[in-house]
């Protein structure tokens, strides 16, 4: 049996990781359970091997997968995978140095001589080189994408009355909204912006917005249980991060055909935005290059092809999974 485990089903994107391999694993004809170890959940779940408020201590299978660190810090054993989500040494530094030197050892302390997994090749350096994790065994394993389900979702209609720039991911400040605006401000485009989440600074973008006369330009809609018909329908996708694990919203967005803006922040974008779409990359926290490079993509982006995307599709990735067993 294959066995995923992750804290919550909050909407995260290591939670629709852990769904969407479970979806992968049952397509293969393999029997696929999903063991969520609180009864936080945001997404809507009717399977009966999504198990809600499991206990670890009763959880047993061929293959774990063991997903971000308060679950890895429960679980271990030689077919234990514990999956790295992010790039951690990036949130240490933001802390004291007294405080980013507990922290790291206590990662270190976790995943030491321990089976990795790391969604991209970006999360695996970081894990090796800035935080001189020493693995059992470590391996990089990009996010699946379920493309049909994507595409079906996304043709759900949206009627918003203009059109738009978007920006879907929670609103804090590794996220870097404010970026986007102030880049936003800079440009001379009929286009609106449109933000798509929740988070701590939302009040704080509001009040930017504000104060740069944007009001009636900039859209603030929430979480959105559904982001794909924003996204198909906007002219252009712009993620404006500091850090990413890996930035599933960009692999999404190529897939919808909606162009993408990113800054190369690590870790996954540079991955992702490849070949002709690399020269899309803005410097992290450049006002004006992330505007030049907006500009860029609304006068001349290149054909999209399926070769960007195609080694995400969600039953490649489960095959390499399944490698593991």
């Amino acid at each position: 049996m294959l066995v995923q485990i992750i804290g919550t089903l909050r909407g995260g994107g290591a939670e629709r990781v852990a769904l969407t391999l479970h979806k992968a694993f049952k397509r293969l004809g393999k029997h696929s359970k999903v063991y969520v170890l609180s009864e936080k959940v945001d997404y809507e779940v009717n399977d009966e091997d999504v198990v809600i408020g499991a206990d670890v201590n009763d959880i047993k299978g061929d293959l774990i997968i063991a997903h971000m660190q308060d679950v890895s810090e429960k679980v271990d054993g030689n077919n234990v995978w514990h999956v790295i989500h992010n790039s951690y040494s990036f949130k240490f530094k933001k802390r004291n140095f007294f405080s980013r030197i507990k922290h790291i050892k206590e990662f270190r302390q976790i995943y030491n001589n321990r089976n990795l997994i790391c969604v991209s090749n970006g999360v695996k350096k970081d894990v090796l080189q800035n935080l001189k994790v020493k693995p059992k065994e470590i391996k990089t394993i990009y996010n699946p994408f379920d493309f049909e389900e994507i595409r079906e979702k996304a043709n759900q209609k949206v009627d918003l009355g203009f059109d738009y720039i978007i920006n879907a991911a929670a609103l804090t400040k590794v996220k870097n909204q404010e970026l986007l605006i102030k880049s936003y401000a800079r440009l001379d485009t009929p286009l609106h912006l449109v933000l798509l989440g929740k988070g701590n600074q939302e009040g704080n973008l509001k009040k930017l917005v504000k104060k740069l006369g944007l009001e009636k330009k900039v859209h603030f809609l929430g979480w959105q249980s559904n982001p794909y018909k924003y996204i198909k329908n906007a002219k252009l996708f712009v993620l404006s991060s500091n850090v990413e694990g890996f930035g599933n919203v960009l692999v999404e967005s190529l897939a919808l055909n909606t162009p993408v803006v990113s800054t190369n922040c690590p870790s996954g974008p540079s991955e992702i935005l490849i070949g002709e779409l690399a020269k899309f990359l803005a410097k992290v926290n450049d006002i004006d290059d992330l505007r030049n490079k907006i500009e860029l993509a609304l006068n001349d982006y290149p054909e999209i092809k399926n070769e960007y995307i195609q080694k995400f599709d969600y039953i490649e990735i489960a095959k390499e999974y399944l490698e593991l067993v």
